[in-house]
């Protein structure tokens, strides 16, 4: 099976363009769920069109639904979709698990791609969202060809990875920098790009203002080989904000190399003779994209080599280039090569037959008279029957088969061409059509149950801790019932005794699983059941789909504690939850009334103080602007300052290797502790990353005697309330 190329589309020139260049599908979004809320997109009655020219040609279009979806929305989706799914929309891309869920209820048939923004990093979480019906993946753009492969082999499922354009710093879908920041929300397409601003070394002491967390442009083409024989299904080029010429030239040159890969193995010649003409590739350099380039983390994990480092700029376009590549793919009407054959004899009715490779119709017309003066020649038939010139057709062969001795007025002929050409736009389009089932729309089989029956409790303290000297001081507070321990903790030669530490207090114990968990970290996973099976603990905290489908995998009888990066913006995410957590942790970008509005079949555990992930990454910030130093058993901090003089910690997790940049100031809700305890959470936590054991201990006594409706000092002047209050739009 050959290999898809799918291009970006902003608009209906940009989709045209796509087309006419050699896309084998297209993505676009719409006006609502889609993750580029400022690229110009689609209106529904434009989908519609696109569907049908698709159709027409052999192509496909999948609609972006890649943002996290708010309660208040869910009712909006399936009226969206229905339109969409009876014109023929081949699939769909999704972020959201509830968006997921009521897809697969409602649109039989309809695909479902499971959304780079739900970062799948290995084949743990892969096989999870196959059992929930997705039936092609895009994962993280982090992994490398070896664990794409595994993927690909490890499930069956169909992999669709990025091989141009822009590429974020970020793991997709695990970026809160311009959310917490500006209110600007990633996981709603509204990302204001805060990774692509300058920053200072204020670690390595450089005065200078660099951009090391603006990685460079992706581009793959020299890699082809490699990407195709990796297995992977679809190649998908980044751009849905870029402009009709960016599609075309990026869509037509790699078109021309996938071609010419396949046409080299077909004929049994060597790959090592797969060179890339230079005309192209200045092409590829001149089409709107940063002036420095990269082949991604497909061959590396990581390295200073991927960021720009100084100002990132886009290389200046020729406007002769650009004509050019107008005048060959915008400006161009698509055309479809297809065959005919005509039949004309008297006293019997003109047919004339029409096909392709992937339909054939055949219509009837006016019966033939016996020719009185000049009989209609085969070239007479061929001229008048081949005129299609208003529409999307081209013959490429046609066949007459007459008797030379019949005649049909003009006006007879073209109304047979017109009624051909109309039955075979027909039937390579209604073939894609489908109803939808006639049923009643609803958001989830358990809603109405969590309405009925919320499960509320007692507000229970909870506290994370992410170092020995934190563990000790929640450890002093018998009131601390709760404990969550990162498993990292427990794989430090320095750590030997903390078994015998938590032993000696009675407590209930988590392990906290890492934040990103992929192959290299596969080594850890059986040192990490065995914690799970010795009795200590009393469940897990699960911070990503991979690791929920790890336990899955174990049968796992312990209980399960979703963690804010695993998301639930509604009570359609919570109705998967509940069968598959113990206990949810609320989003971090939800605000109160929209917390509020959500309806839980499980305990709701909510955060309300700790320093807040603005993002997770594969590159490494002190790998980027010093050099790397690998020391797995100790945290290992950087600071960045940007341009107003605010400091952002940057923490190296050298065991998994991933970065943690942290919001300059701690989350604090202690100002609505009282409105957060009516609302009756199950449990109210407190995250420590990196605080020391005398401010771990303070903040601790502080929220107890804050809970008790004592007075107290809050141990920092600075804190942020989050988005309890503004939320995301």
């Amino acid at each position: 099976m050959r290999a898809e190329l799918l291009a970006p589309a902003g608009d209906y020139e940009c989709f045209m363009a796509a087309v006419n260049a050699g896309a084998d599908a297209v993505y676009l979004g719409g006006s609502k769920f889609g993750a580029r809320a400022y690229a110009n997109n689609f209106t529904q009655e434009e989908i519609i069109r696109a569907l049908s020219v698709a159709h027409l040609f052999g192509r496909k279009i999948y609609l972006t639904v890649n943002t996290l979806v708010k309660e208040s929305e869910m009712p909006e989706l399936v009226p969206y979709i229905k339109p969409l799914y009876e014109a023929g929309l081949d699939g769909v891309i999704v972020q959201d698990i509830g968006a997921l869920k009521l897809l697969g209820e409602n649109f039989p048939g309809l695909a479902l791609h499971a959304s780079t923004q739900m970062t799948v990093t290995g084949v743990y979480g892969a096989n999870l969202l196959k059992d929930f019906g997705v039936c092609r993946v895009v994962p993280a753009r982090e992994l490398s060809l070896e664990e794409i492969a595994d993927i690909r082999t490890g499930t069956g499922l169909e992999v669709e990875c990025f091989i141009h354009g822009a590429m974020c710093y970020a793991y997709s879908g695990q970026c809160l920098f311009s959310s917490i920041l500006g209110g600007r929300s990633g996981n709603r397409g509204r990302c204001a790009g805060p990774c692509r601003l300058p920053y200072r070394d204020k670690s390595g002491g450089s005065g200078n203002r660099l951009y090391p967390l603006s990685l460079k442009d992706m581009y793959t083409l020299s890699l082809l080989p490699k990407l195709i024989e990796t297995g992977i299904t679809s190649f998908k080029i980044e751009g849905r904000m870029k402009k009709p010429e960016y599609v075309a030239g990026v869509t037509s040159v790699y078109r021309k190399y996938i071609d010419k890969y396949y046409a080299a193995r077909e004929k049994g010649l060597l790959l090592d003779a797969f060179q890339i003409e230079k005309e192209d590739e200045e092409l590829l350099r001149g089409l709107y994209i940063r002036s420095d380039i990269c082949s991604g983390y497909y061959e590396k994990h990581n390295g200073r080599d991927m960021v720009t480092m100084h100002e990132p700029g886009y290389r200046g376009s020729q406007k002769e280039t650009l004509e050019a590549v107008r005048e060959k793919y915008v400006d161009k009407k698509p055309v479809l090569p297809i065959s005919g054959r005509a039949y004309v004899f008297a006293g019997k009715p003109a047919k004339l037959t029409l096909y392709t490779q992937e339909a054939s119709v055949t219509v009837e017309g006016a019966v033939a008279d016996a020719a009185l003066n000049r009989p209609l020649t085969e070239q007479d038939i061929s001229e008048r029957l081949s005129k299609l010139g208003d529409t999307c057709f081209a013959l490429e062969r046609f066949d007459v088969h007459t008797d030379l001795n019949s005649f049909m007025p003009v006006k007879a002929l073209n109304g047979l061409r017109r009624s051909a050409c109309i039955a075979l736009e027909d039937a390579l389009v209604k073939k894609h059509e489908r109803k939808a089932p006639l049923r009643d729309i609803h958001v989830s089989d358990a809603e109405e149950a969590f309405k009925a029956d919320k499960a509320r409790g007692a507000n229970e303290p909870a506290v994370l801790v992410s170092v020995r000297e934190q563990l000790e001081a929640a450890l002093s507070f018998e009131d601390i019932r709760i404990i969550y321990i990162e498993a990292d903790l427990f794989l430090s030669d320095g750590n030997r005794d903390i078994k015998t530490l938590i032993e000696r207090h009675d407590r209930q114990y988590f392990l906290a699983l890492p934040h990103i968990l992929r192959k290299r970290s596969y080594q850890y996973l059986e040192k990490y059941n065995e914690l799970l099976q010795s009795g200590l603990f009393a469940g897990v905290l699960v911070r990503n789909l991979e690791e929920l489908g790890w336990l899955n995998g174990l049968c796992y009888q312990g209980r399960k504690i979703s963690d804010f990066g695993v998301y639930a913006w509604n009570n359609a995410t919570l109705a998967v939850y509940s069968g598959l957590f113990d206990r949810v942790t609320l989003p971090l970008e939800l605000n109160r009334r929209e917390l509020s509005g959500l309806s839980c079949g499980v305990e709701e555990e909510l955060l309300v103080y700790g320093r807040l992930p603005l993002m997770y990454s594969a590159n490494c910030v002190r790998k980027s602007l010093s050099q790397c130093i690998c020391r797995p058993d100790s945290p290992n901090v950087y600071l960045l300052e940007d341009r107003y003089r605010n400091t952002f910690p940057v923490v190296q997790n050298c065991r998994h290797c991933y970065n943690i940049l942290y919001n300059t100031v701690p989350l604090s809700l202690h100002e609505r502790l009282e409105e957060l305890q009516r609302r009756g959470f199950r449990t109210l936590r407190l995250d420590f990353t990196l605080e020391d054991g005398a401010q771990t201990k303070s903040i601790i006594e502080f929220y107890l005697k804050k809970r008790n409706g004592e007075a107290g000092v809050f141990a920092s002047e600075a804190f942020t309330n989050g988005h309890y209050k503004r939320g995301v739009e």
